[in-house]
């Protein structure tokens, strides 16, 4: 029994030996992490990405060691170097290796003497590069012999996180700049007029589908779009929209419903509707000679001007009256001959083309 009991006290002994000989190489909080930041990111041919190595949540930071591997085929590696605070200074470089020909960085760096303990982080970057994209393809960014050290010479555990640098395409462009009827869901193809009003004479605006396309294979992030009215070379007004992402490939319909509402009669191309999109140069693109798209095949009459020769005269008169009690929903409806908007042609529209009638310009 007391042989028993004598080789379990020694197998206890024996172990406990084993545990504090094991903590002396190997310490850390279960969290601490060596990371890519940002994890993963989208580029264009010839845009620049700035890329940080992290460590999160670590003590007594005294060392560090990592190899790192990116695809030379796609990324240009441009600079690299420890980062600042990263490690109590001074400090000593072991290993300093960026071979371009492989793709390999190979970077090892300590405190030293007179300093004697690490640096806590609970997420911090310890080394900065800078890639340039120079083909369409996708980098992986791949951590391997990663070692940190804390001031007694002992590693610190830690789990690693890669990442992925992808280069594609990304073209912004107007499609489409069109005049629609006020529900905005057809394109409008009648008589503008100047100066228009609903039936209770407050403000008619004529809606404008501006239609954007993503036409490359990366996402957009947040870009806005403008819409400007011009008459002749004169700025009448103006609004805009934030679209917040678009994806590769993908359209985006925007109604501009507050903008456009002529007060001046005009020729074909006297007004004119311009399109922006990306009007703050927040996106980075293949090609920006698509990003503006202007309409000006369209003319601005007077009110009661059904037919649009420039002239209210008994021609309107007709087209109304063929068009009486007509609603959308008649396959005879003429959006033209409803005055006031009010989706009915009756007196209401009668009288403000008699009250027009006769002027032209």
């Amino acid at each position: 029994m007391k042989h028993t009991i004598l080789t379990a006290m020694i197998s206890v002994l024996l172990l406990t030996a084993v545990i504090l000989t094991n903590s002396r190489f190997a310490s850390g909080d279960p969290g601490t992490e060596v990371k890519i930041v940002p994890s993963t990111a989208q580029l264009v041919v010839g845009q620049g990405i700035t890329v940080y190595i992290n460590v999160a949540e670590v003590t007594d930071l005294y060392g560090w060691e990592f190899q790192l591997d990116y695809n030379n085929s796609v990324l240009d590696l441009t600079y690299g170097d420890m980062y600042v605070g990263g490690l109590n200074t001074p400090t000593n470089t072991f290993m300093a290796s960026t071979n371009e020909a492989t793709g390999h960085l190979w970077w090892a760096a300590s405190t030293y003497y007179p300093t004697t303990t690490g640096i806590n982080h609970t997420d911090y970057a310890i080394f900065e590069i800078h890639f340039t994209a120079i083909s369409t393809g996708t980098s992986s960014l791949d951590l391997s012999g990663t070692i940190l050290a804390d001031s007694g010479g002992n590693a610190i555990s830690h789990t690693v996180s890669n990442g992925s640098v992808t280069v594609g395409t990304l073209d912004l462009a107007v499609t489409i700049v069109e005049i629609c009827n006020k529900h905005g869901n057809e394109t409008w193809t009648h008589s503008i007029y100047a100066n228009d009003t609903y039936a209770d004479a407050s403000t008619y605006y004529y809606p404008v589908n501006v239609t954007i396309q993503n036409t490359g294979t990366l996402s957009a992030a947040s870009f806005n779009v403008t819409l400007e009215v011009y008459y002749d070379t004169t700025l009448k007004s103006s609004g805009k929209q934030t679209v917040s992402s678009l994806a590769g490939g993908l359209s985006k319909e925007l109604i501009f419903s507050n903008v456009f509402h002529p007060t001046e009669t005009g020729v074909v191309g006297r007004y004119s509707l311009k399109a922006t999109v990306d009007s703050e140069t927040n996106v980075i693109e293949d090609n920006e000679t698509n990003n503006e798209l202007t309409k000006s095949n369209f003319m601005v009459t007077v009110m009661g001007d059904v037919n649009g020769d420039k002239t209210v005269n008994i021609l309107d008169g007709v087209r109304l009256s063929l068009a009486w009690t007509l609603t959308p929903n008649d396959a005879s409806w003429n959006v033209a001959a409803d005055l006031d908007h009010n989706d009915v042609i009756n007196i209401l529209d009668g009288t403000r083309l008699s009250l027009k009638w006769g002027i032209s310009w």
